[in-house]
């Protein structure tokens, strides 16, 4: 082995690992690397050698190497600028018999294993990508694997409802007579009181309460509070965050969320409260929406939701939950309109229910995603009611459209009479598209099997879930198609975990973040949620229901979760980089916007869902044997 010191600190300093050294670090680093060669099919190094020859670390400078495990799996393949950590192959998994074989005749770099150590302990960046790095060794051994999520820093939303919350909480019985719950209220300054009995909450009564059903309905003050309070309310658990019950409050249009404990109120928790942790406008975006009283206020309201997430991006708040918010004000807008048409058209001539599919009802929506939504009209709708159900959903879709929901490209909207069904014809059409898993069903399931119920009759559409979740999951050819189908998403990398960019006109040599991205997570997720009929619908919560029914390993569905978060976030940062230079907003990406270190990191999230969607594949693939 020889030191080229010039040669080795030129194409060093250009490596993502070490681009943002300073010149004296790389020149330390120089001084404690050498240079090796080996030739086509060598064993770079002996099994299990990791005291005291392996180096630290391994730079690939040209040709290639592979390393495979004991039972001869590729586990990854290295190429000019790819690095290999010995010690996080070896050490992790000493039962293991790794190998690491020379392709091609191979110029590299050893850095010796003491230097890197304390390169290491000195510089974060490295330390983080070598966690990163050695977490793709231990998916399937080690449970403790580090996160990607440790990484990203707190936003406001992202804090316990603890550190806001109101406590020790104040309690009445519920023997206790109105004008005694309103003096309390008077004395503790408080405009909600929690109702329990033997320590158990057992409803709630606001302010509101005394205004609207004792003033207003002439209820003596000396009733019960039981006779008024809202019982069983909804609460919230010590364990969730602001968003958390953010989204709480605006899907429910309540002001005051309880926090329990074992079944106890040790905490409330109220809209000033997080509006106090940060003056933020989720909240006043959805009463204003509640508000509305046209489609032209609606939209006007709406032209705030991109610079709303441009802000959300830039305090970092964590995609998700970016995600989450979007959608609940699409969610609000839907309810409004539905409410505005009915003002326009009259009552419906019977109960019906309005469900969202695809993005929206997996609460993963982004700004100008597309709708996809239906309906369920009640069994025995008559036909003249089929004019009202059309002017109410042209109605609908056509105002989201106006507030920047756009209108489906493949029509999968209410409007489209085919998808305004009775629950009997909708159960046919999701078991034909199970029974006769033909190419167009599988696309048709792909946006249809992930749906939300958002307003109308609940029934129809919990019943429709329970019908599609049992019948598919007994179907293995249905769900192996499904699984094959999904594979046509695949990530974005070539043989030598190169990016394979887009070809396309208007996106030549671009990444496809939800393509090729996130979708295949989304696909993974669904997949092994229908074939265990498993109720959650967003990718974040299918992730943790598989893990936690033991379909997937826990490291691997937290690796997930981990890779979904990663790219989510990469993609809104473009995402709001474009709207702020008035750019069209889509979901393409130029890799060479990205700092080095984060390609790394992009192109490591992008194999690990090429390894689960191998694992999916080998999971499903009976169905057709």
């Amino acid at each position: 082995m020889v030191n080229e010191s010039g040669e080795v600190k030129k194409f060093l300093s250009q490596q993502a690992l070490f681009q943002h050294l300073s010149e004296s670090d790389v020149d330390a680093l120089c001084a404690n690397t050498f240079t090796s060669f080996a030739k086509s099919g060598t064993q770079l190094i002996p099994h299990n050698e990791t005291e005291p020859l392996a180096p630290g670390l391994i730079m690939v400078r040209t040709g290639s190497i592979e390393i495979r495990n004991t039972n001869g799996v590729l586990l990854d393949r290295l190429s000019a600028g790819d690095f290999l950590i010995p010690e996080a192959v070896f050490k992790q998994n000493p039962a293991e018999n790794y190998s690491v074989t020379v392709l091609e005749d191979c110029l590299y770099y050893e850095l010796e294993k003491k230097a890197f150590k304390n390169l290491r302990k000195l510089d974060r960046d490295i330390e983080f990508l070598c966690e990163s790095y050695t977490r793709r060794f231990t998916t399937e051994n080690n449970p403790q694997s580090v996160s990607l999520r440790h990484s990203l820093r707190e936003s406001y939303l992202d804090q316990s409802v603890l550190d806001y919350m109101s406590s020790p909480v104040v309690c009445a019985p519920p023997n206790f007579t109105i004008r005694q719950a309103a003096q309390l209220m008077k004395e503790k300054k408080i405009s909600s009181l929690l109702v329990t009995e033997y320590d158990q909450l057992i409803g709630i009564m606001t302010d509101r309460d005394l205004r609207i059903r004792v003033l207003a309905e002439g209820v003596s003050d000396q009733e019960p509070i039981s006779s008024i309070m809202t019982t069983n309310p909804i609460c919230i658990g010590t364990n969730k965050k602001l968003h958390q019950a953010q989204l709480m409050m605006m899907s429910s249009s309540i002001h005051h969320l309880p926090i329990i404990e074992n079944q106890k109120p040790i905490g409330l928790i109220g809209v000033s409260d997080i509006m106090r942790a940060n003056n933020l406008e989720p909240v006043s975006l959805v009463r204003a929406i509640h508000n509305g009283r046209s489609v032209t206020e609606l939209s006007n309201i709406s032209t705030q939701f991109p610079s709303l997430v441009a802000s959300l991006i830039e305090r970092e708040t964590p995609a998700v939950s970016i995600g989450e918010i979007i959608t609940s004000l699409t969610d609000a807008l839907t309810r409004r309109l539905l409410i505005l048409a009915q003002e326009d058209f009259g009552p419906a001539p019977c109960e019906f229910s309005w469900l969202a599919f695809g993005s929206q009802a997996r609460q993963e929506q982004v700004i100008g995603s597309d709708q996809d939504n239906a309906i369920i009209v009640e069994d025995g709708a008559l036909p003249e009611h089929a004019n009202y159900f059309r002017q109410l959903t042209e109605f609908v879709n056509l105002g989201l459209h106006s507030c920047g929901v756009v209108l489906c490209p493949g029509d999968v909207m209410a409007r489209n009479p085919k998808w305004r069904l009775t629950l009997a014809e909708w159960q046919a059409c999701f078991a034909h598209w199970i029974e006769h898993p033909t190419p167009k069903a599988l696309m048709h399931a792909s946006i249809f099997f992930d749906m939300r119920h958002i307003a109308g009759n609940e029934t129809y559409t919990e019943t429709l879930r329970q019908y599609v979740l049992s019948k598919a999951k007994l179907n293995t050819i249905f769900l192996a198609l499904m699984s094959e189908n999904a594979l046509k998403h695949s990530p974005p990398l070539g043989f030598f975990k190169t990016f394979v960019l887009e070809k396309d006109g208007d996106h030549n040599r671009t990444l496809d973040l939800k393509k090729r991205g996130t979708i295949p997570i989304v696909d993974i997720a669904r997949n092994y949620c229908l074939g265990a009929g498993l109720n959650p619908v967003s990718t974040v919560s299918r992730l943790e229901a598989i893990e936690e029914q033991g379909l997937m390993s826990k490291a691997l569905a937290s690796s997930l979760l981990d890779a979904l978060e990663f790219i989510s976030e990469i993609r809104l940062e473009a995402q709001g980089a474009k709207y702020r230079s008035g750019s069209n907003v889509d979901n393409q990406l130029d890799p060479n916007t990205l700092s080095p270190l984060v390609r790394h990191q992009l192109k490591d999230a992008f194999h690990l869902v090429r390894q689960a969607q191998s694992a999916m594949k080998v999971r499903f693939s009976g169905g057709l044997i």
